[in-house]
């Protein structure tokens, strides 16, 4: 990836003399931007542009070529990319559209440019992009005209869009933050976001990483580079409706779609997704301050107004106001003219006029050990006030970095000296009230929530057990039925509820009376999923003559609801004691691999949606803090007289999910609905399971 952001020699081609041509608008963001290797023209018409000389085929330019950037039109790029081959161009950026995004003509020419480009060893971004921009030598290769006044600094931007490339950039530029890299990636026929993530990861100019995509390449490479890595990656997904019109054969995976899945994995490495680029903003001015290591904020503030509507800020994201010594309350106080305002969290220090004395408190109260963080307001009028309550913010700065903990800063004053300190001050601040604190909290919550490993648990593991059944079932082209479904779970030591299998009427009541009333029968078929929703379950069945009669009418229910569904028998199972009902299951993600899923299991599961996601394999620990996401979560712990579940046998249950799917990929989809949990110490049981296979190749 480096010979796209560090060429010596820079070829673009579709130049002309034309003044709406846009290839000339390349060749003057380069210019302009203080690019110091060679630039050369190329355009099928000749001429000349900027004094230098514009070349009618690559193949003319006298010297070697590093980097090649394309914008002609679509049909002339497979043939541009064979002249960049014989050239020796091994680095080439196509800007051109017209390719996947414009149908099947569009498709045909993409496949052509693939092939070139693979024939002669070329890697290629884009293509419908705007290109590569390192500000610290100058290159900037976007069609659209650039400021460079762009500051240069740490933050890179990875985007499928280039205009919202460009907006990023604008925003940045308006904030003061400095840029390093930027690369508008476009289709992602060739390089994609993995790639030039793992450069920016080593990249030593490249601090926080800022991601926007529409379209994931491959989940599981993104995970394992996030791992890898300390620097901040920011992530915006948009595009999220793409699974709501498919229909799932499982529970899960119709609670698993794939903006939740995508949520989960990002939660899961420690990528902070972001939705606007206000909060993008938020997240880079708050990693720019010390970590927030605890929950507990001081507000200072000049205005009792702000600092009332601060304080309600606090609570509604979280926060707890510390709380300050009376002794050092009484004697701030006492620097006060009239005394008549009494202190407290938050501090009003609208009787004070000396900002020297804000400094000293600040210093002071940030040094307090039951302080992790602090919000300082200050309005003031900039003509009167501008040059002290610049060093002011510049030692709030300091004092924030000596103290190792944040100091988020929002002032109030003229909107042209707002955005003179945005540009000149070393450390951030804020136009809102509300923005310091949402970044305060944003920067608390970087990282909740990233699982430690991504390593499959251990325990019980019959592989060879379940090869057998999945090996069955692929011969008799078919998914497992429900008892083998039950069965490939026992083997991976999940308890589930014996069962005996009958062929008939006969046969079930005899089953009923070998293991005792009362019982249930439900339905075996390989035609239908949710057994419920055909008549295929009766429970709580206390006699023979029960058993007969249920058997008889969940027979007709199903040939009535769906005729053309065979029926392989029953399956008997004794009622289960009383506890409360999870759903367990798991989901194949055709970008991420297996999601495991846990909540409010049942039949009313995707009406309720009390569900926790993560991407398989993980630990002990993840599993814990899936069910601790739930809103059922604390009746698990047994609340107001309630006896507390059995949760460290649910947690076995999740690790043994973990297990199966991580050693048979080819289950793409698994239901355990219900697991009934029962009291702590008394375990818990899978009452029925439904699984699919994918196609033989996965």
């Amino acid at each position: 990836m480096r010979g796209f952001f560090e060429p010596e020699t820079v070829a673009v081609v579709g130049v002309s003399n034309a003044p709406d041509n846009l290839g000339r608008t390349i060749s003057m963001n380069l210019m302009a931007f203080g690019f110091e290797g060679m630039i050369y023209e190329v355009g099928p018409k000749g001429g000349a542009l900027y004094g230098r000389r514009i070349y009618r085929s690559v193949d003319d330019i006298p010297d070697h070529i590093d980097l090649a950037v394309l914008l002609a039109p679509a049909a002339a790029i497979p043939g541009i990319m064979e002249e960049c081959g014989r050239k020796g161009v091994r680095r080439v950026v196509v800007e051109s559209g017209g390719f996947t995004e414009y149908g099947e003509e569009g498709q045909l020419l993409a496949e052509r440019v693939k092939e070139a480009a693979a024939r002669w060893g070329i890697r290629f971004i884009g293509p419908n992009g705007l290109g590569v921009i390192n500000r610290r030598l100058g290159l900037a290769t976007s069609f659209g005209i650039l400021d460079p006044s762009v500051p240069a600094g740490g933050i890179s931007v990875l985007s499928q869009s280039g205009g919202v490339m460009i907006s990023i950039l604008n925003t940045l530029t308006s904030e003061g933050l400095g840029v390093a890299k930027l690369v508008s990636m476009g289709n992602k026929l060739d390089v994609d976001e993995n790639d030039l993530l793992e450069y920016l990861i080593d990249d030593s100019e490249t601090h926080i990483i800022c991601m926007y995509l529409e379209g994931i390449t491959d989940g599981r490479r993104l995970m394992e580079l996030a791992r890898r890595t300390d620097k901040p990656i920011l992530l915006h997904k948009s595009n999220i409706g793409a699974a709501a019109g498919r229909v799932a054969a499982s529970h899960t995976a119709a609670l698993a779609a794939d903006d939740r899945v995508v949520d989960a994995a990002l939660r899961q490495v420690g990528i902070a997704r972001f939705r606007s680029t206000e909060t993008l903003v938020h997240y880079l001015k708050a990693l720019a301050l010390p970590p927030l290591r605890g929950n507990r904020l001081a507000v200072l503030s000049r205005s009792g107004g702000h600092a009332v509507i601060t304080a309600d800020d606090c609570e509604l994201n979280g926060f707890e106001l510390a709380t300050l010594p009376e002794d050092f309350l009484e004697a701030v106080q006492e620097r006060f003219r009239a005394k008549v305002v009494r202190l407290t969290n938050p501090m009003d220090l609208g009787d004070l006029f000396d900002l020297e004395v804000y400094g000293d408190l600040a210093q002071a109260t940030i040094a307090m050990p039951e302080v992790d963080g602090m919000i300082f307001l200050h309005t003031y009028v900039s003509g009167y006030e501008g040059g002290r309550s610049e060093e002011l913010f510049r030692r709030l700065h300091r004092i924030s970095l000596e103290a190792g903990k944040p100091i988020a800063v929002y002032t109030n004053t003229a909107a042209s000296e707002v955005t003179r300190l945005k540009r000149v001050l070393p450390g951030p601040i804020f136009d809102e009230p509300s923005d310091a604190v949402q970044a305060l909290a944003l920067l608390r919550d970087f990282g909740r929530g990233m699982a430690p490993s991504a390593e499959r648990p251990d325990g019980p593991a019959d592989a060879p057990r379940v090869r057998g059944i999945l090996e069955r079932c692929r011969r008799e082209g078919r998914d497992p039925l429900l008892q083998e479904s039950l069965e490939i779970a026992a083997a991976y030591g999940i308890p589930v509820i014996e069962g005996r299998l009958a062929g008939g009427e006969e046969e079930a009541v005899q089953a009923a009376e070998a293991m005792g009333y009362p019982v249930v029968l439900k339905v075996i078929s390989s035609d239908v999923s949710h057994k419920s929703d055909f008549g295929g379950v009766q429970l709580n069945l206390r006699s023979e003559t029960g058993v007969r009669a249920a058997y008889a009418e969940m027979l007709a229910a199903v040939r009535s609801r769906a005729p053309e569904a065979g029926v392989q028998g029953v399956l008997v199972q004794p009622m289960a004691a009383t506890g409360r009902d999870l759903i367990v299951g798991a989901k194949l993600d055709s970008h991420f691999g297996h999601v495991v899923l846990v909540g409010m299991g049942g039949i009313f599961v995707e009406l309720l949606g009390d569900t926790a996601l993560r991407v398989a394999p993980f630990g002990r620990r993840t599993a814990e803090a899936m069910l601790r996401e739930l809103r059922v979560y604390p009746i698990l712990e047994g609340r107001r007289g309630q006896a507390a579940s059995d949760v460290p046998a649910l947690i076995e249950v999740i690790r043994s999910v973990t297990r199966l799917v991580t050693d048979f990929p080819e289950i793409a989809e698994l239901d355990l609905n219900p697991v009934r949990v029962h009291e702590a110490g008394a375990g818990c049981r899978a009452l029925d399971a439904r699984m699919r296979l994918g196609p033989p190749e996965v």
